[in-house]
């Protein structure tokens, strides 16, 4: 028995739960599908609205944002089965054996299924740097998940037992986008939670444009620095590991002082049609400096 939990904002979500409701009945398994939406807009709403027509599916309206991991520790409250699966709304499912291959897990605590990126480039030149980003660095081997699983967990698609779920929980610290996987894979890592691996990607539909994606990375670089104040291990992380080691040689000195102007003159070739990845990272380091130093 699987609840099946979609959180929703701002994303259509009805191709998603058609394709998850046939897989179910055709499954002649006992299953659930719950929606919540977190305060979308009233077009996204109509857009939805005719998910609650299937039998199957629970569909909740929230009246204020409460936020990425808010809204997922909600699902304890209406979930009525003993496994959780998590799918975020702006994915697409292309293996039709998706949610058999989850059934077959029923026995594991937590398992991730992956996340790819379709191969083909967006059209629009000003979504070039999120979907770059996406396939170049998200999207990563099975082998390499297999062998880096906490690493590499991410909250778009995974099966976790609620019991396992109600006992570490979503830190509700964390209100806006970024990082709220990586506290929840710190705390199963602290439990001794063993997280698995299977080969079953979700694709990541919702590119966002080059601007509001650069907003989101800022979101989630103040959202690392606060996990690393409340003395969380995040060294691992590639961000923080730059950062210590010039740290280390009081190299964020001499940088810091600049960082302000470069930081600007690199945004501009980030929303350029010819982004760069070396220069995001660039960004992304420069950006941590400064809200390490509060301003």
């Amino acid at each position: 028995m699987i609840s099946i939990c979609i959180p929703i904002y701002n994303f259509n979500v009805v191709n998603l739960i058609d394709i998850i409701v046939n897989q179910g009945e055709n499954s002649k398994k006992i299953f659930e599908i719950i929606c919540i939406d977190d305060n979308s807009s009233e077009e996204t709403l109509k857009l939805n609205s005719e998910i609650s027509f299937h039998e199957s599916v629970k569909y909740l309206t929230l009246k204020e944002n409460i936020g990425r991991s808010k809204i997922r520790n909600l699902f304890l409250e209406n979930a009525n089965y003993a496994n959780l699966l998590f799918i975020d709304c702006d994915c697409s499912i292309q293996s039709e054996k998706f949610l058999e291959k989850y059934f077959d897990q029923l026995n594991k605590s937590v398992v991730y299924g992956g996340r790819k990126h379709h191969e083909k480039a967006p059209k629009k030149e000003n979504k070039q740097l999120r979907w770059l980003y996406g396939i170049k660095r998200e999207d990563q081997n099975f082998n390499y998940r297999v062998e880096n699983p906490y690493h590499s967990f991410r909250s778009n698609n995974f099966l976790i037992k609620k019991v396992v779920l109600n006992q570490i929980k979503f830190d509700e610290n964390i209100k806006t986008y970024g990082h709220e996987d990586t506290l929840l894979s710190i705390e199963l890592r602290k439990n001794n939670i063993k997280i698995y691996q299977i080969n079953n990607p979700v694709f990541h539909e919702g590119i966002e444009n080059s601007s509001v994606f650069l907003e989101k990375t800022k979101s989630a670089i103040k959202n690392l620095v606060l996990i690393d104040k409340v003395t969380l291990d995040v060294s691992s992380i590639r961000l923080v590991k730059t950062y210590n080691q010039l740290e280390k040689f009081r190299l964020t000195l001499l940088i810091f002082p600049l960082s302000k102007s470069i930081l600007k003159l690199l945004e501009k070739q980030l929303l350029s049609s010819s982004p760069s990845l070396r220069i995001f990272d660039l960004y992304k380091l420069l950006y941590f400096l400064r809200e390490k130093q509060n301003v």
